[in-house]
C-alpha cells in the first residue's frame, strides 16, 4: 500500500512541458492564482567587511573585468557557459540576485532578477513597459550584418526583445500570472546571435557555437544546476516561501533522467522501459515528490522562465510543502526533483 500511495502522489504532482526549442510556442494553459511580488531591495553588498554601493545593472554593459571587480568585488560564484563567457554570480543579500557574463575580460551579458532602476524594471507591468518601449516582432541586428530576429506572438507576450543601443539588446521575461517583469537579460548583439533564442532571418552564414569536450560540458552542467537551484530559491523567497535544501541523491536521479532523455532522444517523465519518478527515487525515503522537466532552452534563466509560465511547473516551484530539491542537467535537458522529507 505504501508504494501505491507514493505512486499516486507522484502522478498527481509531476508535471511536464515540451518546448522543443525556445523558438517553439509553449502550451497555452490557463494561469493559476499565485502572485509574485518583486523585491525592492537595491542597496550595496559587503565584501570582506567593506560596503560597496552597487552601480545600476545596465551600467555594467561593456565594463572590463577589472572595473567589475572594483565596483562589485569578487563574485559569489563563477561558472562557465556554453556560449564562451563565464558567469559571475552575485547573491550576497536576500532579495538581490544578478549575474554577469564575462568574455575576453569584458561584460557581454547579464541577467537581473531583483528590482532596480533602469530602462526596464523588474516588477513593472506589461502595460507600463509598453508605454515606454515598443515590442517589435522583428528586430534587426544592424551591428552584426544582415541578421534579423523574428518573434512569434507568444514571444512578444512572454519574452519580448528590445534594442538598448546599436550593439546591445535586452530580453524582458514576463510572468504570465502577475503580468509583470520577472527578470531581464541584457546581451551584446553578437552573443544574442550566438544564442539564437528566436527565429533568425539572415543572408550569409550563421555563427557556429564551439563544440565542447565532455569535460567542458560537465563543468557547464554543474554550473547550470547550481544556477537553477539559486534561481528557484530566489523566486520562492520573493513569494515568502521556504528555501529548498539541496538533496544529493535526488540530484543524481535527476541528472540520470536528463542524460537518459538526451541520449535516447525522448522527452517524458517515463523512460522507454516504463520506469518513472517512483522507480528513480526508490532508494530515497520521502513523504511526497514531484518532477519538472524541460529541454532545448538556452540556459538556466530561460528554463526557469519556461517553468514559471507553465501552471503545473509553477505549482511545483512554489509548493510550500516541499523541503528539498535535486537538479540534474545534461546538455540542454533539465530535470528538477522536488521532495517533502519527514
Amino acid at each position: 500500500m505504501k508504494k501505491i500511495f507514493f505512486c499516486i502522489l507522484i502522478l498527481l504532482v509531476g508535471s511536464v512541458v515540451w518546448m522543443g526549442s525556445e523558438r517553439s510556442d509553449a502550451p497555452d494553459d490557463p494561469p493559476v492564482s499565485e502572485k509574485i511580488e518583486p523585491s525592492i531591495e537595491t542597496t550595496g553588498s559587503s565584501k570582506e567587511g567593506q560596503v560597496v554601493d552597487d552601480p545600476l545593472f545596465f551600467s555594467m554593459k561593456g565594463k572590463s573585468s577589472e572595473e567589475t571587480l572594483t565596483l562589485l568585488g569578487e563574485p559569489d560564484h563563477m561558472f562557465p557557459s556554453v556560449y564562451g563567457y563565464e558567469w559571475w554570480l552575485y547573491e550576497t543579500e536576500k532579495g538581490r540576485y544578478f549575474q554577469l557574463g564575462i568574455a575576453d575580460h569584458e561584460v557581454v551579458t547579464g541577467v537581473l532578477f531583483h528590482q532596480e532602476e533602469g530602462p526596464v524594471t523588474v516588477g513593472e507591468s506589461y502595460n507600463e513597459v509598453m508605454e515606454k518601449k515598443q515590442f517589435p516582432s522583428t528586430l534587426r541586428l544592424e551591428s552584426e550584418g544582415a541578421y534579423s530576429l523574428e518573434l512569434t506572438e507568444k514571444d512578444v507576450k512572454d519574452r519580448p526583445v528590445i534594442s538598448l543601443d546599436d550593439k546591445w539588446s535586452a530580453q524582458i521575461y514576463f510572468d504570465d500570472v502577475t503580468e509583470k517583469v520577472s527578470a531581464i537579460r541584457m546581451i551584446r548583439n553578437d552573443y544574442l546571435l550566438k544564442m539564437q533564442p528566436y527565429k533568425v532571418v539572415y543572408r550569409g552564414t550563421l555563427p557556429t557555437q564551439e563544440r565542447l569536450s565532455n569535460e567542458e560540458w560537465e563543468a557547464v552542467q554543474e554550473g547550470v544546476e547550481a544556477q537553477i537551484l539559486m534561481m528557484t530559491n530566489f523566486i520562492r523567497n520573493n513569494q515568502g516561501l521556504g528555501e529548498l535544501k539541496h538533496h544529493t541523491a535526488a540530484s543524481q536521479a535527476a541528472f540520470l533522467h536528463s542524460r537518459d532523455m538526451d541520449e535516447n532522444n525522448y522527452f517524458s517523465h517515463y523512460s522507454p522501459n516504463g520506469n518513472g519518478l517512483k522507480e528513480r527515487l526508490e532508494n530515497i525515503f520521502y513523504v511526497r515528490a514531484g518532477e519538472n522537466i524541460a529541454a532545448q532552452y538556452t540556459d538556466a534563466a530561460a528554463a526557469l522562465h519556461g517553468w514559471l509560465n507553465s501552471p503545473g511547473h509553477r505549482k511545483a516551484l512554489l509548493d510550500p510543502d516541499y523541503t528539498h530539491i535535486g537538479v540534474g542537467v545534461h546538455e540542454r535537458y533539465y530535470t528538477q526533483n522536488f521532495l517533502t522529507l519527514p
